[in-house]
């Protein structure tokens, strides 16, 4: 996805959000304003450069958002609500066959708080949402692919996005553990905060070990750029022949590279335009292969000395 297809108001509404939960002073949440807001219209509103990539031009903005207001996670106690609330709920929840479990996913994948044009996502909805999940259908589903990849599965990459949503991934996770060796399955998310997506930290503290192997991204960029994440990531990730990526930023990050082994899981925040595919528009719930769009992008740069 390009940066250039999203509006102004994708980019600086989260300022707002940020700046509250970060816990600051009226001045000061004035001032960084004023600051945060300047910088962004310099940077795409007048000509400025800007990387033409959506997830890393939002993972370089979105640092200087943590830079300048000097917090290391304003989202942690939100990020617990969320969690909290999401467990509450899987108790109560008896999805039937793999398509809920994926709608379930993709129903915990609107707790997003980067998403903020439309307003911050009150986490108490959850359940009445959750309530609803009969009526909600899939607009692109390759489920049945994504089930038939599970059964010759060897190395699978589990990539997380939000807390909240991490919990009803355990149900998806109990689908991929029914193909594949605990050995085999290999849980990624970020190394530090990054609004509210899942750290190492979280999966350790919520027992998702027991699913397989933690990885860290080594870094909390959005998607997996080649800039961004450690060599030892790298090596792992050379292995997999299936991944699963949740969320709307995997989708844009692997939409603009040559990964036919990737199914994308998300709810659509905001519209999705891409080459090999229709347009996406905000609510749509998708289920993708990337096969649907692999082809014209680009091929991810591994670490030299493993050419």
């Amino acid at each position: 996805m390009r940066t250039k297809d999203r509006p102004m108001e994708t980019h600086t509404a989260v300022i707002d959000s940020f700046l509250e939960f970060a816990d600051l002073s009226k001045r000061e949440r004035d001032l960084l304003k004023k600051e945060l807001t300047r910088y962004i219209e310099e940077r795409v509103g007048r000509g400025g450069w800007y990387h033409p990539m959506i997830t890393k031009f939002h993972t370089d903005w979105y640092r200087e958002l943590y830079r300048l207001a000097g917090k290391e996670d304003p989202y942690r106690e939100v990020k617990e609500t969320s969690n909290k609330v999401a467990e509450r709920i899987l108790g109560s929840v008896k999805p039937r066959g793999m398509r809920d479990i994926l709608l379930l996913t993709i129903l915990g994948n609107i707790v997003d708080f980067g998403a903020c044009v439309t307003g911050v996502y009150d986490v108490e909805r959850l359940e009445e949402d959750v309530r609803n999940l009969r009526k909600e259908r899939l607009d692109f589903d390759d489920t049945a692919e994504l089930t038939r990849a599970l059964r010759t599965a060897r190395n699978v990459f589990y990539l997380f996005d939000n807390c909240g949503e991490m919990i009803f991934d355990r149900l998806l996770l109990d689908e991929v553990r029914k193909h594949v060796p605990k050995g085999k399955v290999f849980l990624v998310a970020n190394e530090t905060p990054m609004l509210n997506d899942v750290t190492v930290a979280d999966l350790r503290t919520h027992g998702f070990a027991k699913y397989g192997r933690i990885v860290s991204k080594g870094s909390n960029c959005f998607g997996l750029h080649e800039e961004d994440v450690s060599p030892e990531f790298k090596r792992i990730f050379r292995t997999a022949d299936l991944v699963i990526a949740k969320g709307q930023a995997y989708f844009e990050f692997f939409m603009e590279y040559n990964f036919p082994n990737v199914f994308n899981v998300l709810r659509v925040k905001q519209e999705i335009k891409g080459r090999n595919i229709p347009t996406l528009r905000p609510g749509m719930n998708v289920v993708m292969s990337s096969k649907r769009y692999v082809g014209e992008g680009v091929d991810y740069v591994w670490d030299e000395e493993e050419e």
